[in-house]
């Protein structure tokens, strides 16, 4: 039987394990950044939105998982009649609406575009780059491990 709490820990490892590949072909790579980023930021991205539904369910506590991890609290099951909703889903759907979740959220910037050499630097501006997935792979770690105090708790 699967976990909602295991699941949201094997996509932030996922996560992880992208993300130090794409700074390994940073570094070693002769590809462009935008390609790489291309190639890195959307599965990325779909690793960390899965370790904040899976979690997200973790906190509601429940039972029957969906196929899919939900990617924001408006796509969470209706919580049962009685039973009060977790506090710490109030503080993620306050982050949904500003700050580093509702950026994660975004829709992403699809393709690398065409550039010419006088835009080179400038081509990557628009869309988050491999230092900001790492950032948001540290929120989540750090609010999972937070929070999980009191899913231990009860």
């Amino acid at each position: 039987m699967r976990s909602a709490r295991g699941l949201a820990n094997h996509s932030l490892y996922m996560a992880r394990l992208l993300l130090d590949a794409w700074h390994q072909q940073t570094q070693a790579s002769s590809t462009e950044p935008r390609m790489l980023s291309a190639a890195f930021a959307p599965a990325v991205r779909l690793h960390l939105l899965d370790a904040y539904g899976w979690f997200l369910l973790a906190l509601l506590r429940v039972p029957a998982l969906p196929d899919h991890a939900p990617q924001r609290i408006a796509d969470l099951p209706a919580i049962k009649s009685g039973i009060a909703e977790p506090p710490e889903i109030n503080e993620f759907r306050e982050l949904e609406q500003t700050g580093w979740l509702h950026e994660l959220l975004a829709p992403p910037v699809r393709g690398v575009g065409q550039i010419s050499h006088r835009q080179r630097l400038a081509s990557t501006a628009d869309r988050p780059q491999i230092h900001r997935y790492g950032e948001w792979h540290g929120e989540l770690t750090s609010l999972f491990t937070r929070m999980s105090v009191s899913l231990d708790e009860c």
